[in-house]
């Protein structure tokens, strides 16, 4: 068993284009690896991500399971792992991790430790990258996998087949990857994917100003973060209540936030009691709008339907609510492409997982991008799994480790795994591929 590591150099590059990453990410980074250099040539085109902050990388060292091998070190500014088993089959899987906090640090993380094991037994390689910047910022994770996918290659040779996969924002990189650079990935696998891309942001925004609305409050948006905490913290929370004793204006926020997340399903109160505290914290976090994420992010459009008894109809909510546009530069596939939606022209496989109760991602996004897939002429390339449980990313090994091997069978030719109908009424699914009924199914609706 051998551990290798190869730490970064810096190499610097007259400015070119807007976008401080892609200078960083595109010209040339001398890196040593084991006593050698890599390559500078044929580097590929990437995504114009938006601008981020200055980062230092977490040590990425990491042991590798027995019989395979550790590679780790930097490019540029995002740290990566690799681990190479020794019967390596010459196939690769990109991991893509979910979003993280706003910190300096960034920091790489291995596959899940279910289908880590079972890459390394079956003989697969798997590469992670850190990512060179934190917050919601796909577009980087595209640039940065993609980086290190060449640096693989040029290190270790081509794999023959390659995957991505990745959970929760990794599950944008994913759907970015696959439709902006199919030539570089063979399939795809998202897990509690915000797959439907920059539409996860106007789901947080909409949760805001829905609130706002029922609990009678102007949310302060652009008088600063002390104005929209308090408002949030001591105005509309309270005039909420908690998920289990929720006031008249609460119950009508359950019922609102449940329809736009997918309508009735197995286990929405568990996962909508664990994002309750969380789920007003978008607008506390850049209340003016400065960032990315929130320029990209708006609720026109967004359809408000609270269930009939609660006194608020469809044409209330949507006529009252507050809506806030998007900075139309931002939302702009053409030059944005990391923070507009996903356009649904895929080339290659996707296989997807999403939870009945996640509602941090909800299982709507699966919805969403179903429906782009189909009006790109793209569905046959996509199979989406509904999966019995509250909670987000909270999946059994065995989901994960089926999942897996269905997709290399589907890349491989073989038949085209089966899914389930996310367009169709939710009230009861999940059955066929949740694996095991979770103890106190079907939960809660």
């Amino acid at each position: 068993m051998r551990v290798c590591r190869a730490e970064a150099g810096r190499y610097t590059a007259r400015m070119q284009r807007r976008a401080w990453l892609v200078v960083a990410l595109v010209t040339a980074s001398m890196v040593t690896a084991c006593g050698g250099r890599e390559s500078t040539d044929a580097r590929p085109r990437l995504l114009d991500a938006t601008p981020g902050t200055k980062v230092t990388a977490a040590a990425p060292n990491f042991p590798p399971l027995p019989g395979a091998n550790a590679y780790f070190g930097t490019l540029s500014r995002a740290a990566y792992r690799i681990e190479i088993p020794s019967h390596w089959n010459g196939e690769l899987l990109l991991w893509a991790h979910a979003v993280r906090g706003f910190n300096a640090q960034v920091s790489v993380e291995n596959p899940p430790p279910a289908l880590r094991q079972r890459l390394i037994d079956q003989g697969y390689a798997w590469a992670a990258s850190s990512f060179s910047e934190n917050g919601y910022a796909p577009g980087v994770g595209v640039n940065d996998t993609l980086l290190l996918k060449g640096y693989f290659t040029r290190r270790f040779g081509r794999p023959k087949q390659t995957y991505i996969a990745g959970n929760s924002m990794g599950g944008n990189v994913v759907t970015l990857s696959l439709e902006n650079f199919p030539d570089e990935y063979d399939g795809g696998l998202a897990f509690c994917g915000a797959i439907s891309g920059v539409e996860l942001i106007d789901y947080l925004l909409s949760w805001d100003l829905v609130a706002a609305y029922l609990a009678g409050v102007d949310l302060p948006l652009g008088q600063g973060q002390a104005k929209v905490t308090t408002a949030m913290k001591d105005r509309i929370v309270p005039a909420l209540g908690s998920v289990d004793s929720p006031t008249a204006a609460g119950r009508t926020f359950g019922s609102v936030i449940r329809n736009l997340t997918g309508g009735p399903r197995p286990f929405f109160m568990e996962g909508y009691r664990e994002q309750y505290a969380s789920g007003f914290a978008f607008s506390t976090g850049d209340p003016d709008r400065t960032l990315p994420m929130t320029r990209a992010s708006t609720n026109e459009g967004i359809d408000y339907r609270a269930d009939p008894g609660f006194g608020f109809d469809g044409d209330v909510l949507n006529r009252e609510v507050r809506r806030i546009p998007a900075d139309p530069i931002f939302r702009n596939v053409a030059t944005h492409p990391d923070m507009a939606p996903t356009t649904g022209k895929l080339r290659d496989p996707l296989l997807t997982l999403h939870e009945t109760g996640d509602l941090a991602v909800p299982i709507s996004a699966e919805r969403s991008y179903r429906l782009k897939v189909e009006a790109a002429g793209s569905g046959d390339l996509l199979v989406q799994r509904v999966i019995r449980a509250g909670g987000h990313c909270k999946f059994s090994d065995a989901e994960i480790t089926q999942a897996w091997s269905d997709l290399v069978a589907w890349v491989a030719g073989k038949v085209k795994p089966a899914g389930d109908d996310v367009l169709g009424d939710l009230a009861d699914a999940g059955r066929t591929f949740t694996n095991p009924l979770r103890p106190n199914d079907p939960g809660n609706r």
